[in-house]
């Protein structure tokens, strides 16, 4: 069955090139998808248009499979079923200027993420606060149209909630909350990292009849530090990042831009007991490199006081088995972090469990959980009957031999620039298929 599936993926993959070649390569708009709303991306996967900038975007594999996805949604499309809400994690909406406007379908307001305004230095921009207004205008099609996708074509209504994930999770969920009473219905919540912190801001706001499920993938419930390498400007994503921006320094951006939303602050541990550095307290930082803002971190406790406590409505589908930072430690110079394979290479699996959560366990990276195939078919189980069979409701942590990086080892990643404008197109697919590579 599996070999005849697949057989039946590259004949549609045949098919959706040679509707490429038909209908024109896009190749006089190759940064097309990066200006594309959603809808227009779903749409010219399906009809086979824009194909070079969409290769691009999405790297050859995924392309050639969305496509055929794409085209299979659209047959089956049809109102009325079950609602749900796809909510992203954090950078995964796209931001972008209000006042600007592209033609239909496009905007010329993107700013997160689009490699050309980044090398022209704009991702200070989206500092706050803000000197112009920001809006979300759509989620980063490359971690969450699979999910969506698979959901059309299982029969739910299924819909994005894009945010600005730069703001504190406690108005984000007020946010959210207001959104669903506006829908008017119950829905079921889909909700990666810290959108998984979001919905549960808004569970804790809303009648219990208005969230009917809520999967949580990879949730920081009691936090990551991830968070405290990007405030140091040695997070590995931030670094390469930075290499597309001609005109700032990791540190400058991490000082500058991240360091300025309460969003990061909110995903942040709490003191753990015994521990000499409490990640809250500005004083505990390093003093070389840049420091978080004290006024943020003193902010963090009464956010996340707002989160929902752990219901029968929910359950939690958490990576394991990835090298992950699982503590920090102060040294003379900066930060050194401790590493195991008990995480999926972001949240620690320690920092992702809570007790009377039900909680299931898979081999996977942070990022793609929502793309992964097992998860995606363990989420429409969940939707439909409660359970995932495929899924073990058990993990036993590795006493694997622990490693140890500090801040001036991780100031090695990402040397040097990279000027999007001389890439030919095989090079800018390489180079977004890295910066995607450390995201997770």
């Amino acid at each position: 069955m599996k070999q005849q599936n697949a057989a039946a993926n590259r004949a549609a993959g045949r098919r959706c090139a040679k509707r490429r070649g038909a209908r024109g390569s896009g190749a006089d708009a190759p940064d097309w998808a990066f200006q594309a709303d959603d809808a227009a991306v779903f749409e010219a996967l399906a009809a086979g248009r824009h194909s070079e900038s969409l290769r691009e975007y999405f790297g050859m594999p995924a392309y050639q499979q969305l496509c055929v996805l794409a085209a299979k949604a659209k047959k089956r499309e049809r109102a009325g079923g079950p609602p749900v809400l796809i909510i992203p994690g954090i950078m995964g909406s796209r931001l972008g200027e209000s006042n600007l406007r592209g033609q239909k379908g496009l905007s010329r307001s993107v700013l997160w993420i689009d490699p050309m305004r980044i090398a022209a230095g704009r991702l200070i921009d989206l500092k706050l606060p803000s000197v112009t207004p920001i809006r979300p205008i759509g989620v980063l099609l490359l971690s969450y149209a699979k999910l969506k996708l698979r959901l059309d074509m299982a029969g739910f209504d299924a819909k994005f909630f894009p945010y600005d994930w730069r703001l504190g999770i406690d108005e984000l969920g007020a946010t959210l909350a207001s959104r669903i009473a506006a829908d008017g219905k119950p829905a079921m919540l889909i909700a990666h990292s810290m959108g998984g912190l979001i919905a549960r801001v808004a569970t804790k706001l809303l009648p219990k009849r208005y969230v009917r499920k809520l999967i949580l993938l990879g949730t920081p419930n009691r936090g990551s530090y991830a968070p405290v390498q990007a405030l140091r400007g040695t997070y590995p994503f931030v670094r390469k990042l930075a290499r597309l921006d001609l005109h700032h320094t990791p540190e400058q951006l991490a000082q500058k831009v991240f360091g300025t939303f309460p969003g990061i602050y909110h995903l942040l541990p709490p003191p753990r007991p015994g521990s000499q550095v409490n990640l809250l307290d500005s004083r505990c930082w390093p003093r070389p490199g840049p420091k978080p803002d004290a006024k943020l971190l003193a902010r963090v406790a009464a956010a996340r006081a707002q989160l929902a406590a752990p219901d029968a409505r929910m359950v939690h589908i958490v990576g394991v088995n990835r090298e992950t930072v699982i503590a920090v430690r102060r040294t003379a110079t900066g930060f050194e972090y401790r590493l195991s394979a008990n995480g999926d290479g972001t949240v620690p699996v320690a920092l992702a469990l809570l007790p009377r959560l039900k909680t299931y366990f898979i081999d996977e990276l942070h990022g793609n959980l929502a793309n992964n195939p097992q998860v995606i078919s363990a989420i429409v189980e969940l939707l439909r009957r409660g359970r995932a069979r495929e899924l073990a409701r058990r993990f036993v942590p590795r006493r694997s031999r622990t490693t140890r990086i500090d801040d001036a080892r991780l100031r090695l990643i990402g040397a040097g620039k990279i000027d999007w404008r001389r890439l030919d197109s095989a090079q800018r697919e390489a180079a977004l298929m890295d910066l995607d590579a450390t995201a997770d």
